[in-house]
């Protein structure tokens, strides 16, 4: 069982001379501890041999979490690319954010919403705004609109953690839906329906920003390898009489869609000779089955990747960067 010191961080602020409060601030990276004083208490621990104990960071995460609003910790959601206006009625953005405020608070943690590039924000403004607050745990949410991310920090003030994807400069942690995985799970799923000719129509911004493993996941899985390219598709036909030209051109049997379908093109889909199944990886509902990329849980994945961090004291752009991949879920019609 781990022996747990109460003396040692006293010990460290009696050698650095400052207070137990500026001693504890230091160890965890706080702002409001200037940079040369942090950097001394960190050189006498190192001296001392105080080490930070994991049962007493977890017993301060659940005192943490019995303390008011006020007192929480408070950690910040940051909008990398989308609007205030766009994240309110997104479906995107609503469950992304419900995912990492329900962890954040299940965590003992506050968690507030910020807007890169709405409103007259930018990155140096938002800086300083976190660094007032002493928010030192940042979340960036996925890009909606930009297949790569820049920030510009003082990444030293900051334990982070990415949402999805797509490329984030500097490089940090991250927590991402496993897409290869979905794809070969629906090609799965319509192989035991039967189906030996599934198509794919694949969405292109989409592909890029996932490093092309849909592409990947459809051609390593399917049943006939020699026309899988042939059978996968960039967006979809200019009409539905075109989508139903190409299904029968490729022979299809089963469809999967990576976007959503509209009503009126999937009853389309439906009338198809031959075709026996149309999934989605993408927002499943009835009559539409497929995988459910559980977006919150996601995000939620990413609020632990922060909270882990800060209880290790870690800030900073991390040396190897840990990419955390989470399975979607199927749901039938």
């Amino acid at each position: 069982m781990a022996q747990i010191q109460p003396s040692s961080l006293v010990k460290v602020a009696r050698e650095a001379g400052v207070a137990l409060s500026t001693a504890s601030l230091a160890m965890r990276g706080s702002p409001l501890v200037k940079t040369a004083t942090a950097e001394h208490v960190k050189a006498v621990a190192a001296r001392v041999g105080y080490q930070a104990d994991l049962r007493v960071g977890s017993l301060m995460a659940r005192i943490r979490r019995t303390k008011g609003a006020p007192d929480r910790e408070r950690l910040a959601f940051v909008w990398v690319s989308a609007t205030r206006a766009e994240t309110r009625r997104d479906w995107f953005c609503k469950a992304t954010f419900a995912g990492a405020k329900r962890r954040a608070e299940e965590l003992g943690c506050a968690l507030e919403e910020f807007w890169l590039h709405d409103g007259g924000m930018s990155a140096a403004r938002l800086e300083k705004i976190l660094v007032t607050r002493g928010i030192t745990g940042v979340v960036f949410s996925a890009p909606l609109h930009d297949m790569e991310v820049t920030v510009e920090w003082n990444w030293a003030r900051f334990a982070a953690a990415v949402i999805g994807n797509s490329e984030f400069h500097p490089p940090l942690h991250r927590a991402g839906h496993y897409h290869y995985r979905s794809m070969w799970t629906a090609m799965e799923r319509v192989r035991a329906a039967g189906c030996r000719r599934p198509a794919a129509v694949l969405h292109e911004p989409h592909h890029r920003r996932i490093h092309g493993v849909h592409q990947a996941a459809f051609v390593a899985n399917h049943p006939l390898p020699s026309r899988a390219l042939a059978m996968a598709r960039f967006g979809w036909p200019a009409s539905v009489k075109e989508v139903r030209t190409w299904l029968a051109k490729t022979k299809a049997d089963a469809l999967i869609c990576v976007v959503g379908v509209d009503e009126v093109t999937l009853e389309a889909l439906r009338e198809s000779p031959g075709l026996k199944a149309v999934v989605t990886l993408a927002n499943p509902r009835p009559g539409l089955p497929g995988i459910d990329m559980r977006e919150g849980l996601v995000a939620g994945s990413a609020v632990d990747l922060v909270v882990a961090q800060l209880h290790r004291n870690e800030r900073g752009v991390p040396a190897h960067p840990t990419t955390l991949l989470l399975e979607g879920e199927w749901r039938d019609a």
